[in-house]
């Protein structure tokens, strides 16, 4: 018996020799796309079964989850070199109010605060141009990374923004590679000065240049989609993880998330064959600081992943609200509500998290500068008034086989508006990515608007023929996302079993009387649209050949405001000019 034990001993010291002794543990957490939304945003999950309105993320969430991540990595210490990165993957700004009171500094603050090691330029970083971005950025210390971004036509930001940051864990040399969607100029308006490249390109060569320094451990943070994402990791040498941003992915357990009413875009992490064939993980959380993305890698000393694992966690606040039976929303309180946290306490991937007393008080003074904006009530919702991109099922379940039922009502107030003037138009054209959330049943107020159009956007009417309109529509409907079009004024069926160019059929005008009207090719229409697609954003290139009659200068968000205003009651409307039928 002693013999067969010496062997069995002897085997399994071997085989632990045998395993390339780690070099380096590290804790990658990680948001994105965090829009500005300071404060808790409301969600409805699944509680205990019930449908339950919740209050997720807020960056003094944020705060104790990343103070409580990286406590628990320090007391779990050993002999292994161990660290904690903590990295925003863009689009720290634009989406709340904060951003149109106080120009990004409490948000540039708070990545010091919560003590960012890097953050990458998000398309909405530049949304009010270069020289603004390096104002903005003058008030945050942290590394800026976007590897493709020449900034050398504005010197004052040229200077703030690098290709990569190397950081150090115990000996251990890390390097960060920043890299911002090419298609930033349709996305944004960063202005003169500043041009984007190839990612793929950009990366290779920062990779390369790491190397040549001797660091073997190399993270692609970038803010590109998913989709992109997944796509460097297959073709760029090199690269260990890739930690991104943009495209709002919710990865994760699928199952877990499920049981709390959520679809999940793909597991977490996502993990690609490499040019190489070596395993490249890739994460992202979701959107608005609602998740904080966790992954511990394991590196061996050749810097290769011996092991990622990990979840992205829903900071979960601890009030919440259910409908009654008069169909009112009522707080949790007593027995429901001890039963919801203990129904949080046993998810794997949400946990009822405490604000952080510190950030509290930093936001405070913020908090009241725009208090007074966010509740101001102009109207009310008679319905739930729901956003979605593309028509299908949303990421609550929710089936909205016609499409976003607040876009089609933006789009009209935008018609309304023209109506008003000396010069009415026929129809209007509106990204979806103009609008960036639905309402709820409820009061209206002007901070719910201005969340919901915080973009500044201007309307602009322009010129077009009946055939360019079709073009306009045929483009938004393939590119999809954030490009797919709304309308007022106007009907349209969009067949995406049909070729890429022959999906938009059935077009047709919608007279004063509610009669339809085919859209005559040859003729010549004027469309109201917003100055972002007017400048040929979301790849709406046809733009550039209509006639630009004039940028009324009238805000999106303040015509909208009037409009719910005028109406005081908002219902849902009856058509939303969409027929969507889905590839089979």
């Amino acid at each position: 018996m002693k013999l067969i034990v010496r062997s069995w001993f002897a085997v399994m010291l071997a085989l632990l020799l045998a395993v390339p002794a780690a070099a380096l543990e590290l804790t990658v957490l990680h948001v994105n796309d965090s829009h500005s939304y300071l404060d808790a945003t409301a969600e409805t999950l699944l509680l205990d079964g019930t449908p339950t309105t919740a209050r997720l993320g807020g960056w003094a969430r944020l705060a104790r989850a990343v103070e409580d991540e990286r406590a628990a990595k320090s007391a779990a210490k050993n002999a292994t070199s161990h660290g904690v990165v903590l990295l925003h993957a863009g689009d720290v700004v634009q989406g709340d109010l904060y951003f149109s009171k106080y120009g990004g500094r409490p948000e540039m603050e708070l990545l010091d605060r919560l003590g960012f090691d890097a953050m990458v330029l998000g398309n909405h970083e530049f949304d009010r141009g270069g020289a603004f971005l390096a104002r903005m950025l003058g008030y945050a210390r942290l590394p800026v990374l976007a590897a493709n971004v020449d900034a050398s036509g504005v010197p004052e930001l040229a200077g703030r923004i690098a290709p990569f940051v190397v950081l150090d864990f115990d000996g251990e040399a890390v390097g960060i590679v920043g890299l911002t969607l090419r298609d930033t100029p349709a996305l944004s308006n960063p202005g003169p000065g500043l041009t984007f490249s190839d990612e793929a390109a950009a990366a290779r060569s920062a990779v390369e240049g790491l190397e040549r320094l001797g660091v073997n451990k190399i993270i692609l943070l970038t803010h590109v989609g998913l989709a992109r994402d997944m796509e460097l990791a297959a073709t760029v040498p090199g690269v260990d993880l890739i930690v991104g941003g943009h495209s709002h992915s919710l990865l994760g357990d699928a199952a877990a998330m499920a049981a709390l009413g959520l679809t999940v875009d793909n597991t977490y992490p996502v993990m690609v064959a490499g040019p190489l064939g070596d395993p490249v993980y890739v994460v992202t959380a979701w959107k608005w600081g609602r998740a904080l993305g966790r992954l511990d890698v394991s590196f061996d000393e050749a810097g290769r992943v011996t092991a990622a694992r990990g979840r992205p966690l829903l900071l979960v606040g601890d009030t919440f609200e259910r409908k009654g039976a008069d169909g009112r929303r009522q707080a949790l309180a007593g027995p429901a509500l001890e039963e919801v946290l203990a129904g949080l306490d046993r998810s794997p991937v949400a946990a009822g998290v405490p604000e952080e007393a510190a950030t509290e008080a930093f936001l405070e003074p913020y908090r009241a500068g725009v208090a007074a904006m966010r509740h101001e009530v102009v109207g009310r919702a008679s319905a739930d008034l729901p956003h979605i991109r593309v028509p299908g099922v949303d990421e609550t379940g929710r089936d909205l086989p016609h499409g976003s039922l607040i876009a089609p009502l933006v789009a009209r107030s935008m018609l309304e508006r023209l109506a008003a003037t000396g010069g009415p138009a026929d129809l209007v054209l509106l990204n979806a990515g103009a609008v960036r959330h639905g309402l709820e049943q409820g009061d209206i107020s002007v901070g719910m608007i201005h969340t919901m159009l915080p973009f500044g956007n201007t309307l602009v009417v322009m010129e077009m023929t009946g055939a360019q309109v079709v073009r306009a529509l045929e483009t938004g409907v393939s590119r999809g996302g954030g490009a797919f079009p709304y309308v007022a004024g106007l009907r349209f069926t969009a067949d995406m079993a049909r070729p890429e160019g022959a999906r938009v059929r059935d077009v047709a005008l919608v007279g004063a009387d509610g009669g339809l009207s085919p859209l005559d090719p040859a003729h010549t229409y004027r469309v109201v649209t917003n100055d972002f697609l007017a400048g040929g954003g979301d790849g709406y290139t046809v733009m550039g050949e209509a006639v630009r009659v004039t940028d009324t200068g009238f805000v999106d968000a303040l015509v909208f405001m009037d409009f719910v205003a005028a109406a005081r009651i908002l219902d849902p409307p009856a058509s939303t000019g969409v027929t969507f039928l889905p590839a089979r």
